[in-house]
Order: structure tokens, then C-alpha cells, then sequence
């Protein structure tokens, strides 16, 4: 099929108006609370801010469209999809990323999450086990102190039986309760506030713990932090969508008749999910030997060589989309790479390039720092499928 003049002539007066004025640079989508209160599910390290999924779903979508982020991380696209009324899904190949995903896109029944949270606290009651110093588990690890410096030892000690029933149900095959209960955990896992598990730490990454031992009952900080999701956020137009585990390059196996691919991948020269996020990784299933093959195996690692490793993931959105359907990517910009000019030269076999646009982003701060990493613009590259 090829798009019509007049639909192509639409499409780029979109584009035009989008990047000449970044709307999500206004109020009140430049809030840094701005969007559903289920954006805030887990608290994770990541680049996209809810007011830009917002502002690009709203200006380059329909309602009743698929929207596939094959690199979802939290969610944040396809959640913001399915509460406007599109077909949201979300990949990941993060365990982590993929529960919150799931919980956030396939909203599960109250009822049913509070059933889960009961099996649960039958599991911890059933194994959580007493440890001597000697015995710990997970005494020699962790990116800032060692995991166990941040719990009391029997808060830390229904964490671990926790994480044993998660482990069991099997990474990347959790069903939407599981996925919410889970995702709500990790959300009070690590803070500097009453909510959370730890000692006062940080609610993004885990900064080493500061203040008492003061023991914290697991079910009880899940289920006050479940109630508060339940109780926050509008979901009149809300449509369910779908959560894939896996590996993105593989996604042309699984799904088909995508309208629009919009998706952030990791900006080059920026943060490390992994090491940002870790304590919430480990959690979701991680060991100490994950964070060292995490380099190699995700594209944020893999990236750091060259862009090249992009092309399969053209040749992915070309077999999973209509015919014209339309790739967005949100990008970094740093001093050694163009991200956005780089990946439209890669792309070039299956898309054509509508337009690239560039936020300066050099003189930003945010809590009194740059831009974070070597990024000095937020981009956007437009692509239509040949």
C-alpha cells in the first residue's frame, strides 16, 4: 500500500509542529508528576518522561491503533497508549521491566491482586529462614554497600522468601496479579521515606544506607502501596494491552499488523540501566554474574561499538509493521555520536526519513546536575516504512 500525498502531507505537519515546539516542554506536561499516578508503579531509572509518551501518542496515533516499544522498560509508551485508548505493547528482556510493563498494560482486578498478596504471605511466613552473620545470602554483593546493609535482618529475611516465590513462578511468565504485587514490591524496596523497606537510601538508585535497623513488615508495605495505586488515576478510556519478555530482535515471530512503533532506546555516552537500577534487578530475578553480562547482552552495552546493531532491529519493524507504518524514536545526542543521523542512514534499507528534530538539552539541569551522561540534545527521528 502507499500512503496517500494528502495522509504523508499530514503526517509531516504533525512532525513539523511537534518539533518546532516540543509540547511536552509545556505545562502540564512538563510537570515532573505530570500523567497517570501508574506511571509512578515502580520507580525506575530511565530517560522518558511520561509528558513526552504523552505528546507523541496524542500527535501520532489513533484510538484503536497497535503500539509496539520493543524496548518498553517500565512501560511508559504503551501504559500511556492503552489509558488513550490504543493498543498498547510493551517488550522488554529485563525481568524487571517486563513486570512492571505487564501490570501497567493488562490492569488486573483489585480483588485478584489482594488474593495473590495472601499467597504470598503464606510463602513468606512458611520460608523465611533466621541467618548468622556467616550465612547471609548475598553478603558480598551489592553496587554501593551489600545488599543486607539496607534491612533489618528480618525485614531482609521475608525479602528473600519473597524473592524465592517469585523466582518460582518463573522470570518473564508472571501473570498480570503476580506482575502488579511484584511491581509493587519493588517499588517500596529501596526509598528515604516511610513507604520503603530499606534503611534512608534513594528511591531510584540505591545510594548506601544511612540510619536505624528498624524492622518493616513486608506484606503490609505492598499492601498500603497497592491500595494507593488502586485509589489514584482515571482510566476512562483505558484499553488492555499486552507484555512481551524477550528479546526485541525476535519480535517479528510473535506479532504482526503493528500501526506505529514508538520506543527510547539507551542514549549513547548516558546511564547504565543496570547499574542504576540494580538493587530492583536482583530482586526481579538477577544474580551477581547478570550484572557483569549485562554489557554484552543488552544494546546499551552492545551500542557502545557501533550503531550497526540497529540494523536487525530495522529489519525487525519492517516485518512486524502494516504497510506504511511509521517508526518514532526518541534519542540522545552526545558529542561523539548523532544518534538520530546515524540510525537514519542504518534504517534507509526499509524506512524512508521524514524528519529529525533536536531539543537542546546541554544547558539543562536537573537537581543541580546536567543532563546526566554526555547527552547534549534530546532527539526525534521520524521514519515511514518503504
Amino acid at each position: 500500500m502507499i500512503i496517500s500525498t494528502e495522509k504523508k502531507s499530514d503526517f509531516e505537519n504533525r512532525i513539523n509542529e511537534f518539533i518546532s515546539e516540543f509540547p511536552y516542554l509545556s505545562p502540564p506536561y512538563n510537570s515532573r508528576n505530570y500523567g497517570h499516578r501508574w506511571h509512578s508503579l515502580c520507580s525506575y531509572h530511565g530517560k522518558l518522561k511520561p509528558g513526552i509518551a504523552n505528546r507523541l501518542i496524542a500527535a501520532f496515533t489513533n484510538v484503536g491503533d497497535v503500539v509496539l516499544d520493543p524496548m518498553s522498560g517500565v512501560g511508559t509508551i504503551p501504559f500511556e497508549a492503552c489509558l488513550q485508548g490504543r493498543i498498547g505493547i510493551g517488550n522488554d528482556m529485563s525481568e524487571l521491566a517486563f513486570a512492571v510493563t505487564k501490570a501497567k498494560v493488562d490492569k488486573p482486578p483489585l480483588s485478584e491482586v489482594m488474593s495473590v498478596l495472601g499467597e504470598l504471605e503464606i510463602f513468606i511466613n512458611s520460608f523465611k529462614q533466621t541467618y548468622t552473620d556467616s550465612d547471609v545470602p548475598y553478603k558480598d554483593f551489592g553496587l554501593n554497600k551489600v545488599i543486607p546493609e539496607y534491612f533489618h535482618e528480618e525485614t531482609y529475611s521475608e525479602l528473600l522468601a519473597a524473592r524465592l516465590y517469585f523466582s518460582q513462578l518463573g522470570n518473564g511468565k508472571l501473570n498480570n496479579t503476580e506482575a502488579m504485587v511484584l511491581s509493587c514490591l519493588l517499588h517500596v524496596l529501596h526509598g528515604n521515606r516511610p513507604y520503603a523497606l530499606s534503611r534512608n537510601s534513594h528511591p531510584l538508585t540505591p545510594y548506601a544506607p544511612t540510619g536505624e535497623f528498624v524492622y518493616k513488615n513486608v506484606i503490609q508495605h505492598i499492601r498500603n502501596k497497592i491500595n494507593l495505586a488502586y485509589n489514584k488515576g482515571e482510566f476512562e478510556h483505558y484499553i488492555n494491552g499486552k507484555a512481551i519478555f524477550g528479546n526485541m530482535f525476535d519480535l517479528g515471530e510473535k506479532i504482526s499488523d503493528v500501526d506505529v512503533i514508538i520506543t527510547s532506546p539507551p542514549f549513547v555516552d548516558s546511564i547504565k540501566f543496570y547499574s542504576m537500577n540494580w538493587m530492583r534487578l536482583w530482586f526481579a530475578g538477577w544474580e551477581p554474574e547478570d550484572f557483569k553480562k549485562a554489557e554484552s547482552i543488552f544494546i546499551e552495552g552492545q551500542q557502545k561499538q557501533s550503531l550497526e546493531v540497529y540494523r536487525p532491529f530495522f529489519k525487525m519493524c519492517n516485518t512486524v509493521l502494516k504497510n506504511g507504518g511509521r517508526v518514532i524514536m526518541h534519542l540522545g545526542k552526545s558529542v561523539k555520536v548523532d544518534m538520530a543521523e546515524e540510525l537514519s542512514h542504518i534504517s534507509s534499507e526499509y524506512f524512508e526519513t521524514i524528519a529529525i528534530g533536536n531539543e537542546d538539552v546541554s544547558k539543562v539541569e536537573k537537581h543541580g546536575i546536567r543532563d546526566k551522561g554526555g547527552t547534549i540534545a534530546h532527539q526525534f527521528l521520524f521514519l515511514e516504512k518503504k
